[in-house]
């Protein structure tokens, strides 16, 4: 079972497609529909805090999890009629995202296109940086096949830590020059306002840091998602400490402020 023909897609949408079940706490409804690509040789990235990661050690009884919920697998042809029967449908957008793996960014764009062809909603793209060589000339693909918005998950706030976390210090493929040229280039094809970049509060910077590396992305014309550290059982920072409440209410408001001058 493996992509373009089968993807992942989050426990929260495959409740809301009718192909697992369970309900949402005060009738709360998803309106983003993410699917992740899928392969029998996994991951090659060995990001140290990632559920996907190579370097992850599970026992033969425990799930396999990611962003700490299970991510299972369906063909894109039933995932695709069941969307198409959603109504009303409260999915405004859908997701799809690449991971480290030779193969990714061609299949990404193949479920793209299929995605922006029989269901019409608006697409993201979620890429791996380390699988595009020349993002200036391969990113154009991705547009041509129906997406109108990029995300790139950079997560570290500092080349060392991005070094540490994503790169040799965990003998891992990302390099964080790389990752930015791919911003810039996303900017550039996408333009200004359609380019995500995804950061992670708690992997070891200070506040001044993270907020510097917030400014950084809005200057270049991307805006930014932060998410705050939880440790994912079996990762190589399982026991990691979380970030205070504190930390990421205070760079979750220089990030909106931030905001107000893009």
């Amino acid at each position: 079972m493996q992509s373009p023909e089968y993807v992942q897609t989050s426990l929260a949408a495959a409740i809301t497609l009718g192909l697992m079940p369970g309900q949402f706490r005060r009738n709360a409804q998803l309106t983003g529909l993410n699917l992740l690509l899928t392969y029998e040789d996994g991951c090659v990235g060995r990001c140290s805090y990632c559920g996907l990661s190579h370097n992850r050690e599970l026992n033969r009884r425990d799930t396999r999890t990611f962003i700490r919920v299970r991510w299972p697998t369906y063909p894109v042809d039933e995932v695709i009629a069941r969307t198409k029967t959603l109504n009303p449908s409260p999915l405004k957008r859908v997701c799809v995202s690449m991971i480290t793996h030779r193969r990714a960014f061609q299949d990404m764009n193949a479920v793209i296109a299929r995605f922006h062809d029989e269901v019409g909603l608006p697409i993201s793209a979620l890429i791996g940086p380390t699988m595009i060589r020349d993002p200036l000339d391969m990113l154009p693909e991705t547009k041509a096949a129906g997406a109108d918005m990029i995300g790139v998950a950079i997560d570290a706030a500092t080349p060392a830590l991005f070094d540490r976390h994503r790169g040799k210090g965990v003998k891992g493929p990302h390099r964080w020059d790389h990752y930015w040229k791919t911003v810039e280039a996303a900017v550039a094809v996408f333009g200004r306002g359609k380019v995500g970049v995804h950061l992670i509060v708690g992997l070891g910077e200070t506040e001044q840091e993270m907020i510097q590396t917030i400014q950084k992305a809005h200057d270049m014309g991307a805006h930014t998602h932060l998410f705050s550290f939880f440790p994912e059982y079996g990762s190589l920072l399982d026991d990691w400490p979380q970030p205070s409440y504190g930390q990421y209410r205070r760079v979750q408001l220089a990030r909106y402020l931030s905001l107000i001058h893009i």
